[in-house]
Parts: structure tokens; sequence; C-alpha cells
């Protein structure tokens, strides 16, 4: 843990927050001192939705100090179960508050005794990873909970949807345009004669979490999140993942390819050839933008690529294979990542930056001087 003056990603308890919040009618308390209860504002500001940020700090204060936290967190815990009536309610500490080393597995077990909804820890460690491998485990957990759920109660489905169908992962608030991607994978799902199964976690109920074994496929866009959960499929149901992101012609068509060779592996008799040279020769733009006056105006120009995993890796790609454009190097501040990320690009850029010190990237950008 360090003071910083820039972040690319939030600490821990902000992925935990934004998948919880995510959900439909699941609310989260978070154990923290003032100061760290900025997620609602944060929110609000930024998803403009209708309905409040569904998030409650339990704040740290002298008194909590002197007496111990048990009593105030049950306390909240029991009265937001009363005021909100949620199917669950995710408890999190932050970095600050996990210094008090407190029990709060014990916290969440008295709770369960007096609330009707569901009582949940977020199992994350506060001091080794950042908001978006917190989302990705917190989303994991959930999953697994309510499978567990089902499958003890014999409520778990057997077999799959009578068409393809497909687990989209990942899509949640405070993602970046993850709204109007769920828009386009919808759609593109739709073309391609598969039904949707679920979208989690934006918008969805837990209690549709015991479903997901029944689609053919889990379709994961991002790396950032979903990954773990899709392995939790995968290992427990046998469940396919196809983790390539369609960014860009070349990648989507790779990516329809390996949904082809997934379903056509579970019965399913389809050809995506004809729909991708459609795509590609007459509805995609890419390919008239590459000719266009604008784009020939970038020939010979430098770029730098920096962003996530997912969109920095995808970018890279367009602008080297399908604009024609030269990357000078291309980064990432998802330091975990470092490995699958160098092996995406290497080969379409100069130089690779993985860091998550805005100082550096500042510096390399100022070296190149893109233009």
């Amino acid at each position: 843990m360090k003071l910083a003056y820039w972040m690319y990603a939030g600490p821990a308890h902000i992925g935990t927050l934004r998948i919880a919040s995510s959900f439909k009618n699941v609310h989260a308390i978070m154990h923290a001192p003032l100061g760290d209860d900025y997620f609602n504002v944060m929110r609000s500001m930024l998803e403009r939705e209708r309905n409040f940020t569904p998030v409650t700090a339990s704040i740290v204060d002298r008194n909590v100090l002197a007496r111990g936290s048990q009593e105030k967190v049950v306390d909240n815990i029991t009265r937001k179960d009363v005021e909100e009536h949620p199917d669950l309610i995710v408890l999190t500490p932050t970095c600050t508050s996990s210094i008090l080393q407190e029990d709060l597995a014990n916290f969440v077990e008295r709770a369960s005794l007096e609330a009707k909804a569901d009582v949940l820890l977020a199992d994350v460690n506060h001091y080794r990873v950042n908001e978006l491998q917190a989302a990705d485990r917190t989303l994991q957990q959930i999953v697994q909970y309510y499978i567990e759920k089902a499958r003890k109660k014999g409520e778990l489905p057997e077999g799959k949807t009578e068409k393809p169908s497909v687990n989209i992962i990942g899509i949640s608030t405070l993602g970046f345009h993850n709204q109007h991607d769920c828009t386009e994978l919808k759609r593109l799902m739709a073309d391609l004669g598969i039904e949707v199964n679920a979208v989690i976690p934006e918008g969805a109920s837990v209690h549709e979490l015991k479903n997901l074994p029944r689609a053919w496929f889990n379709l994961v866009p991002y790396r950032e999140l979903g990954v773990m959960a899709a392995r939790y499929l995968e290992e427990q149901f046998g469940m396919p993942t196809v983790d390539i992101t369609p960014m860009g012609v070349v990648e989507t068509a790779r990516c329809l390819r390996k949904i082809q060779q997934v379903i056509n592996a579970q019965g399913a008799d389809v050809d995506y050839e004809d729909f991708i040279n459609e795509q590609t020769l007459y509805v995609s733009q890419a390919a008239w933008f590459s000719r266009s006056i604008d784009c020939q105006n970038l020939t010979g120009k430098k770029a730098v690529v920096f962003g996530d995993s997912t969109h920095a890796a995808a970018m890279t790609k367009i602008l080297a294979r399908e604009m024609g454009i030269h990357v000078v190097w291309a980064g990432t501040y998802c330091k975990y990542d470092a490995e699958w990320f160098r092996q995406q690009v290497s080969e379409y850029c100069d130089e690779v930056l993985i860091t998550e010190d805005h100082g550096a990237i500042g510096d390399a950008i100022a070296r190149v001087e893109p233009s």
C-alpha cells in the first residue's frame, strides 16, 4: 500500500462495491472511516442512474475504536435488511479499516442469524489486489455461493437450453463503455442465432445465477472482469469459455470462429464464414476508413496506446493491422496481467510499457513525441 498522487485502478473495495451495486437488489455495507466512503458520490455522478447507489458506510470512528466494531456493523446489516429487503448483503472493509484486523467473518455469521437476506463477506486481500482483481474475485465468489446454495437445495437445473445460448460475463457498473458493448454483443448474438442466457453482473438477480450452467458457453469480453467466474463454471460444469474480445475486424472474426467451433462441438451445425465476410466487406467501415483521406493523413504518424489490458491490446492491433499506423509503444497499468499483454502486443509495436506510475508514462510519451 502506498500514497498515490494518481491511480489508474482504485483500491480493492471499489471493485467489490462495483460488483455489488451492479446486481439487482443487492446491498453493500462498507466498513470504513470517513474519507473512504466516496464510492456513492463517484457512481452517482458517473452513472447518472435514477436509483440511489445501494451502498451504506458503517463508519469507523473513535467510539468504534474504543468499543469495537461488531455491534455497529451487525446493527447496520440488520437495519438495511429490514429497510431495503435485499436478496444479498455484501460486507467489505477498506484498506484502512483492514488494519484493525477485526473478525468480520464472525460479524457476518452473527448478522446472518437475524437477517432474512443472505450475508456475505467479500473474500479479498485489500493489501495485495487492486479494484479490477477484487471485482473479478467478488463476482466469482457470488456466483459460486449461489451455485453451491442451489446445489445443496437440489434446485440446480439440469441440461442445456434447446438452442445455442451464451452467458455474457463481465458487464458491470463503472466499466468503460460496458453498456454500449453489451448492446452490441446482444445484437451480434441475435444475428448469429444465439440466445443470451444471462448477462452478469449488471442488472442481474442473484436468484438467476443458478441458471448459468444452462448456457452452451461463456463469453468473457474483458480480461479485467469475469475470467475467474468463467473458470469456476468451466471447472464445475465443463462450460467452454470464449475470451477473445471482438474489437476490430480481425479479432471479431477470430471470436466468431471460436464461437462456431465451441457450439459445433456440442452438436450444433453452424457456419459463420458468410456472415464474417459480409460484415468485413460491406458492413464494417474499417476498410473504407483505412483508404480515406482522414486515415491516409495518419500515414507515417507515430501513436502510443495506454489503458487497461483489454482495450490497450485491442486498440494496438487495430491501429497496426487494420489502419497501418505505427505504434511506437503500447502499455497497460494492469501489472498482474503483464505476461498476457506482452504476448498480445509485442509484434505490433516497438516497445511494451507496463507500469502504473503516471510519471513514467508521461516521460515515455514525451520521449517519443507521438504525432
